[in-house]
């Protein structure tokens, strides 16, 4: 089977191409949406060759059978090798397919495309206005009480030794609410 035909591309797509062709067809073909008789098989069929050229290593190993397009080859033994691995991978992919056919599409399409950045750059970017905001606040205090002789040294100094505790704390209540929300938001879609 050429997996590069059947996601429609060429042996010379490059990983943002295929992992684009594989979402394009999966909202097309997964039977949850799909009225066509045969989505199931076709879905099967693009998961498989998803991810046999999703992943550089066993892409490459595919590329040096005599399946794929490419002009590539392996010796004769590798190539053997190369071709029992891709059956295997292919075979895992079928398994994991199967597993993908029987969740909903916005369950599926949540599952494989969301990206990591997705969930921790909110988490980044939550921890880094919490310590801006704590900075902030630091030095208003600083400032503030550093302008009275009598008590201003010490409350600059609680200040100061509060800070890193203190954005940690907050940073950890803001982690447990991005959870919950993050875990509240997949129970909807479910």
């Amino acid at each position: 089977m050429d997996f590069y035909q059947v996601l429609g591309l060429t042996h010379t797509a490059d990983a943002a191409a295929i992992r684009a062709a594989y979402r394009n067809l999966a909202k097309r073909y997964h039977p949850d949406v799909s009225e066509l008789p045969d989505a199931h098989a076709r879905f099967i069929a693009i998961t498989e060759a998803y991810e046999v050229l999703g992943d550089p290593i066993a892409r490459e190993r595919y590329d040096r059978t005599r399946a794929s397009p490419s002009p590539k080859r392996a010796s004769a033994a590798t190539e053997a090798r190369y071709a029992r691995e891709t059956q295997a991978r292919q075979q895992a992919a079928r398994a994991k397919a199967e597993e993908y056919v029987r969740m909903r599409y916005d369950q599926f399409d949540a599952d494989v495309f969301d990206s990591v950045a997705a969930y921790v750059v909110p988490k980044m970017l939550g921890c880094f206005g919490i310590g801006l905001m704590a900075s902030v606040v630091l030095v208003i205090v600083v400032v503030v009480s550093l302008q009275f002789e009598d008590w201003g040294r010490p409350v600059a100094i609680l200040a100061a030794m509060g800070f890193i505790p203190g954005i940690v704390y907050a940073s950890m209540l803001f982690d447990e609410w991005h959870n919950k929300r993050q875990v509240d938001r997949k129970r909807r879609e479910r």
